[in-house]
């Protein structure tokens, strides 16, 4: 009987879970760099116990969303796995999403005033915002370069924490430079949500929830013809 209630709070916390990571996909459908989330669940056995359970793990889609030209010379985008790494204080995070502008020092910002940062580090200056920005990353003024947008790649997306839009922080030894993906000027990169195919896990998520709240009634009706027959037997 125990095991009916460990499957129905294993279901119900489950879906929880789901809900969690299709509510931030919904809701940030529009921000751009976004990755969405993906809530997957492994079997798996309790050793000699017999007792089966199916936790959920949240993963990071790394695909690229669609390419926008903005005509906007200091709007990044990304062709590969990479990510910008943006400083705020003395602290790092990461980021697909390249909307940058100069401040009032000529440093390169996001729209919460995080400086992006070059290849080999510091803080990214331009001398203004008519500037070339090569696929390596290599900015150019007047034809000659200046410095270079740096690009970061994470050993595996599990080493990534999500904080919200676009945003990560991780360990610096779960980072590294790279060179094999590429950067695009004047274009924004979409969120690659697709809100037809959060719909579709959300109604599949309220069925698992559904199933997970009727075995709690049919422990409930089970406990209470146990009930019903031992006070009998007990007359």
């Amino acid at each position: 009987m125990t095991g009916l209630v460990d499957s129905a709070a294993a279901i119900l916390s489950n879906g929880e879970k789901r809900l969690q990571a299709i509510s931030q996909n919904i809701s940030n459908a529009g921000t751009p760099g976004y990755k969405r989330q993906i809530a997957f669940s492994q079997l798996l056995e309790t050793k000699n116990s017999g007792d089966y359970s199916v936790p959920i793990s949240v993963s990071i889609d790394n695909s690229s969303g669609k390419f926008t030209e903005s005509g906007n010379p200091l709007d990044l985008a990304i062709v590969g796995p990479a990510m910008f790494m943006l400083r705020d204080g003395d602290r790092f995070f990461y980021a697909r999403g390249g909307q940058f502008s100069r401040d009032s020092e000529g440093a390169l910002v996001n729209a919460q005033g995080m400086r992006l940062q070059q290849a080999g580090g510091g803080d990214m200056f331009v001398d203004r915002a008519a500037i070339e920005i090569l696929g390596d990353g290599t900015v150019l003024s007047d034809g000659s370069p200046i410095g270079s947008v740096g690009l970061f790649e994470a050993e595996s997306t599990d080493a990534l924490d999500h904080l919200g839009g676009s945003l990560f922080s991780a360990t610096n030894q779960a980072i590294v430079e790279t060179s094999g993906s590429a950067v695009r000027q004047g274009v924004i990169e979409s969120s690659n949500v697709q809100l037809s195919d959060e719909m579709v896990n959300l109604m599949a998520n309220n069925r698992q929830v559904e199933m997970g709240g009727q075995l709690v009634r049919t422990y409930d009706q089970l406990m209470g013809q146990a009930i019903t027959v031992f006070t009998r037997s007990g007359r």
